[in-house]
């Protein structure tokens, strides 16, 4: 069944079930079919256990292991590491009469090209889904640039209200003070990883998942700051 047939028989929404496709690959059993990939009916209970995990807030290096466990893994081979190529015609076929060698060898060709195309296709895949985990990384780029750019505007607010005789106000931005001291090492690491995952793909998908969540908690921090802000100066955010 096709992607689409399985987001509509578990309810997850068609973008979520691509990522969760690209980041777990192994374990849904996919086939590549010309440009579309076909699930089988058990990939259908791998979908629904990995929503599930994610509901319950796991992390994706943490349902990789737990998808180890309970489920099969199938490894695919690309074309970069299989050296395929077309055997010399035995002694013995060539004494074959007629023009049987020549079928035998037909045949074994076509055989041959077969495989090669299915490895051809795997490999198409992979590039496929390394381009989708590109694109989410400059996402995650963009998002950090974003949160940076609102910590300066809130780092010029802070200045403003550190000139105001208030002790309330004065207690309240020593508190937001530590806590954006305590992010900053946060968003040194986060772009640090962001570096380093344009080049190593191999730890890809592991990484992303630990700053998405990293993002998410900024996303909070930054919106509590702001409310803070707003309740006590009335300033623009």
């Amino acid at each position: 069944m096709a992607l689409s047939d399985i987001a509509r028989r578990t309810g997850i929404p068609a973008p979520t079930a691509r990522r969760y496709a690209a980041l777990f690959k192994d374990y849904f059993q996919g086939r590549r079919l010309g440009r579309m990939t076909r699930y089988p009916e058990e990939a259908v209970a791998v979908f629904l256990r990995v929503s599930e995990l994610y509901g319950q807030g796991r992390i994706t290096t943490e349902i990789e292991e737990i998808l180890q466990r309970e489920f099969p893994r199938t490894i695919e081979v690309g074309p970069a590491s299989e050296q395929m190529a077309l055997p010399a015609v035995p002694p013995e076929l060539a004494m074959l009469p007629g023009n049987l060698t020549e079928i035998l060898t037909d045949a074994l060709s076509d055989a041959l090209s077969e495989a090669l195309n299915s490895s051809l296709n795997r490999f198409g895949e992979t590039l496929d889904a390394l381009a989708d985990q590109k694109s989410s990384l400059e996402g995650q780029k963009s998002d950090i640039e974003k949160l940076k750019n609102g910590f300066v505007l809130l780092a010029r607010n802070l200045k403003r209200l550190a000139r105001r005789d208030q002790a309330d106000t004065v207690a309240q931005i020593a508190r937001m003070q530590e806590r954006m001291r305590n992010m900053e090492p946060k968003l040194a690491v986060m772009e640090e990883i962001t570096l380093t995952l344009t080049s190593d793909n191999a730890d890809l998908k592991a990484r992303l998942s630990a700053q998405e969540v990293e993002l998410q908690r900024l996303r909070d921090d930054r919106q509590r700051l702001e409310a803070i802000l707003k309740r006590v100066s009335g300033l623009p955010t």
